[in-house]
């Protein structure tokens, strides 16, 4: 059966590479990454000199297409993420769908992922959470899904992009009820990771000016009343 192979990538140190990954790799009949720039760099970090192709969101409906039907005549395809394990809200969440509906076995060779990272690291329930993705980037309907589902009382976990990062404090500043505290994880596993825990007022203080880091953040689960 021909298969497809979701390969990690780190997600700020190289030391973080799966050595699978460079062995899948070599291995491979057909490698696609997120851009050119980040693959070029990492196959070139591991001395494989292979062609690729790419899978991003300016991937129209009909380059999907071919890229479906070479992936059903292909032994061996890896996918690579520009940052940790393909699938997350990346172009993984649109080939794996794919792959299934064209007969391909979907395998993955686990690696890092920041929302793991941020949410073990957080103190905050780790059962049951929810992934949110990323926000909405408009102020009022970031606000909306936030309170919907803050609603559900549990662990809640989204990825930012660094320059929302900021206005997405701002928001939280405003919906969240004092007593969930929030973490907020920076550029894990980078040289200079930082991370932030307490109220969303607390965290906007202490939040860096032209921070560049990627974001990951986690909103603590709603706490139970004592009975009396």
């Amino acid at each position: 059966m021909n298969r497809l192979y979701l390969v990690s990538n780190s997600i700020g140190n190289d030391l973080d590479i799966p050595p699978r990954t460079k062995q899948l790799l070599e291995e491979a009949d057909w490698i696609l990454g997120e851009e050119q720039r980040t693959t070029s760099t990492l196959l070139k970090k591991l001395g494989i000199t292979k062609p690729f192709d790419l899978l991003n969101e300016h991937t129209s409906r009909t380059e999907m297409d071919e890229i479906g039907m070479k992936l059903a005549m292909t032994k061996k395809t890896c996918l690579i993420s520009d940052s940790g394990s393909p699938g997350l809200e990346d172009p993984g969440k649109w080939l794996v769908p794919l792959a299934w509906e064209m007969g391909v076995e979907v395998r993955s060779a686990p690696g890092p992922t920041a929302l793991v990272s941020a949410l073990t690291s957080s103190g905050f329930a780790t059962s049951p959470f929810l992934f949110l993705g990323f926000l909405p980037r408009e102020e009022k309907e970031r606000e909306r899904t936030l309170k919907q589902y803050l609603g559900l009382g549990i662990t809640l976990a989204f990825y930012e992009t660094p320059y929302r990062a900021k206005h997405c404090l701002e928001t939280l500043a405003k919906v969240l009820p004092h007593d969930r505290r929030i973490f907020l994880a920076l550029g894990i596993s980078f040289a200079h990771e930082t991370s932030y825990r307490g109220s969303a007022k607390e965290v906007q203080k202490k939040f860096p000016q032209g921070m560049k880091l990627p974001p990951v953040f986690i909103i603590e689960e709603k706490k139970e009343r004592p009975k009396r």
